[in-house]
């Protein structure tokens, strides 16, 4: 998707961790773990990437264990991403939800009934400063449109690679679900994304990683 990487060294792997902790909601302790594993996996998947593009210019052709190798781990990060994002998208749904029913206070009463679940304990805190703070849901919303892009990109790709589908278009057929080239400029795999049925571009991991370390987020 893109014509120029960032050099190894060049890249802040830090960012992907400290972009997900900054999203409203994060401060739950469980998706924030998430957004860190999204961010140390990225950086062990890049390590992987130059070095299956260092091989395969050094033996002239492709070292077929460490294309399988990466193209798993690439396509298990992207399946994790788009699980975190959904997940997050989802709870934003239902804050929104309850807030418009004005089901805010059952709903925080239910999550409260488990005072041992810490998990619950943090939901419960997400519903209380929806309900107390009226700026609430504009946040989430500045934050939600700022990702929209992200998901969008993220959701297209895994309904290809993981329903073998089109994105919006139910019972279609990709052409090529899952296989990738390897990309001369980072050494990913780029994956052939159906847009429609005449219609394609190619995508890789590396090109999703990018993208979330050049988020702008709102102030």
């Amino acid at each position: 998707m893109y014509e120029e990487y960032e050099s190894h060294s060049e890249i802040d792997f830090s960012r992907i961790y400290h972009i997900f902790h900054s999203l409203p909601l994060f401060d739950d302790t469980y998706l924030n773990m998430q957004g860190m594993n999204i961010g140390m996996v990225d950086m062990y998947i890049t390590d992987c990437e130059y070095d299956l593009l260092n091989t395969y210019i050094e033996i002239e052709k492709t070292p077929t264990d460490m294309v399988m190798f990466t193209s798993a781990q690439s396509q298990m990060w992207i399946f994790a991403l788009y699980e975190l994002m959904r997940t997050w998208k989802q709870r934003i749904r239902q804050l929104r939800k309850w807030k418009d029913n004005g089901a805010l206070n059952q709903m925080l009463a239910k999550v409260q009934k488990d005072e041992h679940n810490l998990a619950a304990y943090m939901r419960g805190r997400h519903i209380e400063w929806v309900r107390d703070e009226p700026s609430a849901i504009d946040k989430l919303d500045a934050f939600e449109s700022a990702l929209k892009p992200l998901y969008d990109m993220t959701s297209s790709i895994r309904m290809n690679l993981a329903k073998h589908e089109i994105q919006g278009k139910s019972n279609s057929i990709v052409r090529a679900p899952g296989y990738g080239r390897i990309n001369m400029l980072c050494g990913a795999l780029d994956y052939q994304v159906d847009i429609d049925h005449e219609t394609f571009e190619f995508v890789n991991r590396r090109d999703i990683a990018d993208a979330i370390r050049r988020i702008q987020l709102p102030s």
